[in-house]
């Protein structure tokens, strides 16, 4: 295990929270020490690590960090890797005037340590290396990280497998670096970096695998000694790999390949792991499979070429890594399938077409020019055309689109539940085609004005830290995570505000379909934050309210309540019966919602916000279904046939105004389609 030394007199003060145990060590950025958490980190904060809540600080000196607010900044960046194979940050900060960061506690020497006391990994040992890096790398770069000092004293043995430290922190201290000074290590360092580029993700991969061949031989490809003999051979000659037997076949290709001088022909971490995984994964598994494959009890079937395993060199020396005890066997992704399946067979239960168009949140903060802009013309609510002029086939469906390009409102995505993996398509704002979302989502929405999406992926709830939604900008292509809770939290019923710049979610108190809603998140895409409200435990979702900073819940007795941003209860309107889930629109004299009616819940009440009075209700029965709001003088529904089916307009008497969509009526009953401002 890491060696641990007492704490010195002259140590910083560790940030709150925290209590020191020990050091784990020391060098020129800074000093680690090992701690445990003295009280909770909070709620708006961190998720408390795995491991009985010891973590590793890193306390860096203030000439490392250089300004402050890039290194927060980034600190926070780095904070949204998914914990596949990697030691989780969970925590940054300054104390002190000295800047922090506090990751999850791996208790295993380095690979550094395991090299120099024992020599080269042979067999499953290697190929657990192996896998365990290039997930973890693929995680890292999924984020927009790039490691950047990627090495074997950076890569932990645990006893669940490697764990990537320190991703990130080269970035951090690269602006106070002098001119000329490098910021790396040489010999894991890629031939660009000496010629003043940035590094990217394929630095990251000449790194790995400079250092899966000081795994497999001992040294690195192109030796140690002095700096500028070291950079020679980089710039200059082809590495020397060795006569290793675990470095050969496929992985010896591999990392070939990854030690080509040109950035541009090295393979990506992820195609690096798919490759490895023999192409037979689909894409959206390779982090839950690459990270299963780098457990010590689960040894790789089908990857690359590999000794049988050799016993440790050393008389008396345990292998660095070996069976993980029950409890943390039972934190691995595979866990989680069930779970994420029950989850999405509940969310996937809601309303087949659905209305976005929502109520104002607070004024948008000011933000970055790549974030998701405020769009201030799309406050008022939109119109629909009152005749369709073109029509629009779904992909692979018989369903039909009955469009208009004056329609303020359009189908920007659906979810394909007629198969089994239930995929999502994207419309693109500009050509208006469907495109195929790759990676498995649970919900997806994209905000008014086509230009962010938000959603929720499927393989976060693999994860076993925290819950996160997924921000992409469509425009600078820009996309990354942004955390909400902490588990055993889960987050669903995702919603944007109608000015596309707050994202609404509600918190389930666990991933079951009947779990408690305890609370409700509110994110800033442009802010890449996350303000989390605990409630009271009810049995019943959040929408945003018509009113801006409001949101609202139905309540009991079929009252709606009406709740400030910070849970305040601002407004009890009795009487009204069940809430409809996203049923609220701002209008001129205030706002509108829909609920399931008092005395006959199979219609649908059209309720004044201000004034708590009724102003229309919709005998709808049994073959209509309304949906939310199109504009605000009309609502969307579908209209259910035995053969045929259809997706409307209403007025608010009622009267069907407009067919937008139709078609087979099992086809409509399994395409859920989301109507959105364009």
């Amino acid at each position: 295990m890491p060696s641990v030394t007492n704490p010195s007199s002259g140590d910083p003060e560790l940030p709150a929270g925290y209590r020191v145990l020990g050091r784990l060590g020391a060098g020129g950025q800074g000093v680690v020490y090992l701690a445990e958490l003295a009280e909770p980190v909070g709620p708006a904060g961190s998720a408390e690590p795995a491991g009985g809540g010891r973590v590793a600080v890193k306390v860096l000196h203030r000439h490392a960090a250089g300004d402050l607010g890039p290194f927060l900044a980034e600190a926070e960046l780095i904070r949204r890797v998914r914990a596949f194979c990697t030691a989780q940050v969970v925590d940054s900060g300054v104390a002190g005037g000295l800047p922090y960061l506090v990751t999850e506690y791996v208790d295993g020497p380095s690979l550094a340590q395991v090299i120099e006391e024992r020599g080269a990994l042979r067999g499953a040992e290697l190929v657990r290396l192996v896998f365990g890096t290039l997930t973890a790398l693929t995680a890292v770069h999924q984020a927009g990280v790039v490691h950047r000092d990627f090495k074997p004293a950076n890569v932990l043995l645990g006893r669940d497998g490697p764990r990537v430290i320190d991703f990130g922190i080269a970035r951090l201290l690269d602006a106070a670096a002098d001119d000329g000074e490098l910021v790396g290590t040489p010999p894991y360092m890629a031939p660009e970096q000496f010629g003043g580029a940035e590094a990217g993700p394929p630095a990251d991969m000449f790194a790995w695998a400079c250092t899966v061949v000081c795994a497999a031989t001992g040294r690195p490809p192109f030796g140690t000694g002095p700096t500028p003999v070291v950079i020679n051979r980089i710039l200059n000659e082809p590495p020397d790999l060795g006569g290793a037997e675990g470095l050969d076949g496929e992985l010896r290709e591999l990392v070939t390949a990854c030690l080509d001088k040109d950035p541009a022909r090295r393979p990506t971490a992820a195609g690096a792991l798919m490759r490895l995984l023999g192409g037979q994964v689909p894409a959206r598994e390779i982090l839950p499979e690459g990270s299963r494959r780098a457990v010590p009890d689960a040894p790789p079937e089908g990857g690359p070429r590999t000794a049988p395993d050799a016993p440790p060199e050393k008389s008396g020396t345990a292998p660095p890594y070996g069976e993980a005890p029950a409890r943390e066997r039972a934190r691995r992704p595979g866990r989680a399938v069930a779970v994420a399946a029950a989850l999405a067979v509940a969310l996937a239960a809601g309303g087949l077409v659905t209305a976005r168009l929502l109520a104002a949140d607070d004024p948008p903060s000011s933000s970055p020019s790549t974030s998701p802009p405020s769009s201030a013309a799309l406050v008022t609510p939109p119109a629909m055309a009152a005749e369709p002029a073109t029509r629009t086939p779904v992909p692979g469906s018989g369903v039909t689109l009955h469009e208009a390009p004056s329609d303020g409102m359009w189908v920007s995505a659906y979810q394909d539940r007629r198969t089994k993996d239930a995929p999502w398509f994207l419309r693109d704002p500009r050509s208006g085609a469907f495109q195929a979302v790759v990676e498995p989502r649970q919900e997806m929405e994209a905000a008014p004005g086509g230009r962010a999406v938000a959603s929720l992926s499927a393989l976060r709830l693999f994860t076993l830290d925290y819950d996160r939604v997924h921000i992409e900008d469509r425009a600078s292509g820009d996309s990354y995570d942004i955390r909400t809770v902490d588990r055993p939290l889960f987050t669903g019923g995702l919603s944007w505000n109608r000015e596309g710049t707050r994202v609404l979610l509600t918190v389930h108190a666990e991933a079951r379909d009947d779990a408690p809603r305890v609370g409700f998140v509110v994110v800033d895409p442009a802010g890449r934050t996350a303000r989390v409200t605990r409630m009271p435990a009810t049995g019943h979702p959040y929408m945003w309210g018509p009113e801006s900073g409001t949101v609202m819940q139905r309540g009991p007795g079929g009252a709606a309540l009406v709740h400030g941003l910070d849970g305040t209860l601002r407004r009890t309107i009795p009487g009204v019966g069940d809430l409809l889930w996203g049923g609220a629109v701002a209008t001129a004299g205030g706002g509108r919602f829909l609920t399931a009616c008092p005395d006959a819940p199979k219609d649908t009440c059209v309720w004044d916000y201000r004034s708590g009075t009724r102003e229309a209700r919709l005998r709808t029965g049994e073959r209509t279904t309304v949906h939310g709001w199109l504009g605000a003088e009309h609502l969307l529904a579908t209209r259910k046939g035995r053969k045929v089916s259809e997706v409307v307009m209403l007025d608010l008497s009622g009267k069907a105004v407009r067919v937008l969509a139709d078609g087979p009526a099992a086809e409509i009953d399994k395409i859920s389609m989301w109507y959105t401002a364009k």
